[in-house]
């Protein structure tokens, strides 16, 4: 395992301890058309899809890291201490969640971190040079107060964290 996937896997482990409980419920919930479920994601918000020019990368022995930072005043510190912020990658008429690690051609393992004012995202490529002008970037950000109105209805981090893009999607749209 290369140097950069332990951390973000060891990250990714720790939320998920720190977000589970033994009370937690979990409800079966639909995204109906509920006035409950349209009001309680006002405050969050959802990026538009960007394409990155800004790539700075750091040549490795097996491998060459690709990132970029986007500034956003949305991700302030009570988001990154007790929000959610999810962040998904599109390249042509494919969406994956991030963290993703894509086989075959360009074999390249995509993550993001964020800190307060601070969404950067990943790409180690172990294929050679990659080329990110063609993908794009989306991410939403979960307000605490929206996580725990999202929470109160039966999305708690982890399922969250497991929606499609199109279900994450429309959660803003209602």
């Amino acid at each position: 395992m290369n140097k950069h996937k332990l951390p973000v896997l060891g990250f990714s482990l720790l939320l998920l301890i720190a977000s589970c409980k033994k009370n937690d419920v979990q409800h079966e919930n639909t995204l109906g058309n509920s006035p409950v479920a349209a009001a309680m994601v006002t405050s969050a918000k959802a990026s538009d899809w960007k394409t990155l020019s800004s790539w700075a990368s750091t040549k490795g022995d097996k491998f060459t890291t690709y990132s970029s930072k986007v500034a956003d005043s949305s991700i302030t510190s009570s988001v990154t201490s007790s929000g959610l912020v999810l962040a998904f990658v599109k390249n042509g008429s494919t969406i994956n969640a991030l963290p993703f690690q894509q086989k075959g051609a360009n074999d390249s393992y995509y993550y993001y971190q964020v800190s307060n004012g601070t969404i950067s995202l990943s790409c180690d490529n172990y294929s050679g040079t990659a080329n990110l002008s063609s993908e794009a970037f989306k991410y939403f950000v979960f307000t605490p107060e929206k996580l725990k109105d999202l929470q109160s209805q039966g999305y708690t981090k982890i399922k969250l964290m497991q929606l499609a893009y199109e279900d994450v999607a429309a959660l803003f749209t209602k």
